[in-house]
């Protein structure tokens, strides 16, 4: 018989507000950067032998702020999944699960926290090469 770890009803509302907290904090930095567009642009074109240095720090900016995320996510999915290879179950002990989950065992619980390090280590490459790839429009901008 398989083990069913019970949901935490703690747990649930944790991760309730993480998301309403999370939706909250998008809408605002979307009306932030819609409210800061004609500022931004205007602060841009002001000094125009600037421009092309002003135009290589907001995208270097738009870069950090971009790879930020991805590369949090694959930090927390990283130690996620050595937990879980490390204690070969899914999820692992000590960790609380929003709905009733079965537990998974024995190497497919070890294919699984290999699978997050690997989603993980996919994250990081994506947020380097985002970062990068910005980072290479910015330098191919005419310094002037």
């Amino acid at each position: 018989m398989t083990e069913v770890r019970k949901a935490d009803p703690a747990a649930r509302r944790q991760a309730l507000v993480l998301v309403v907290f999370g939706a909250a904090v998008g809408a605002v930095l979307i009306l932030a950067f819609e409210r800061s567009r004609t500022p931004l642009r205007e602060w841009l074109l002001s000094e125009p032998g600037d421009l092309g240095r002003r135009v290589r720090l907001a995208l270097l900016l738009a870069a950090a702020l971009l790879a930020a995320p991805p590369a949090a996510f694959a930090v927390y999915f990283w130690s996620l999944g050595t937990s879980v290879v490390q204690a070969k179950e899914f999820p692992p002990p000590g960790y609380r699960v929003v709905r009733d989950t079965r537990v998974v065992a024995g190497p497919a619980a070890v294919l699984r926290g290999r699978g997050l390090k690997a989603l993980a280590l996919g994250l990081v490459a994506t947020s380097a090469l985002l970062w990068l790839l910005l980072w290479r429009l910015a330098e191919a901008l005419p310094s002037r």
